[in-house]
């Protein structure tokens, strides 16, 4: 088995932050934000310009309801046992701004398993990071994100999940679909020989 470098997403990969997050926003703006267009900060249902939207966002992602999601059951296990073979990043799309929330959730649930922590915002690439790390397998929920990371030469895109956002039909022979981690382990530990 060769040992791989791969990365990671938080939301909805290691946590089912989403369905919070629309719940609270929805809750505490009086909006009617559905989780198939959550992903979508263009989205009128918002109510708010981008700028007022992320701001609302960070606000709800700071406070100590979001900081006490546990990681989804099937997460503790399969990233203890990848990481006793492989190099693991966590790289999310949350922004620098609540570093410390992300970095007390690894801490609590995931303490050494990961080589390094990653924020790039909602702006940046993922795959610049995946690049950067030398990522050969990229995990996450998100298509967007998926792409970028193989043109920044990911070999292996894993899209996990299966969230009403993830409608997209694009796929090639280099993006698997795995509903959870025992899923995700199988693809990763092919994919490693």
């Amino acid at each position: 088995m060769k040992k791989l470098v791969i990365a990671i997403d938080c939301d909805d990969v290691l946590i089912n932050a989403s369905e919070y997050i629309v719940m609270t926003y929805n809750q505490l703006y009086g909006t009617n934000v559905q989780l198939e267009t959550a992903h979508s900060s263009g989205n009128p249902a918002w109510q708010a310009d981008r700028t007022e939207v992320f701001r609302r966002l960070h606000d709800i992602q700071q406070g100590e309801g979001f900081a006490a999601i546990p990681p989804r059951s099937d997460a503790i296990e399969s990233i203890k046992r990848l990481a006793a073979y492989h190099d693991l990043h966590l790289v999310t799309a949350r922004d620098a701004v609540i570093m410390g929330v992300t970095e007390s959730m690894v801490a609590t649930y995931f303490g050494g398993y990961f080589k390094g922590i990653h924020h790039v915002g909602p702006d940046n690439s993922k795959g610049e990071v995946c690049e950067f790390i030398g990522a050969q397998v990229l995990v996450d929920d998100n298509s967007k994100h998926l792409f970028d990371a193989l043109e920044h030469g990911v070999e292996l895109a894993i899209w996990f999940g299966d969230y009403p956002w993830q409608t997209s039909q694009e796929f090639n022979e280099h993006i698997e679909r795995a509903g959870d981690w025992i899923a995700a382990e199988r693809m990763i530990s092919e994919f490693a020989g």
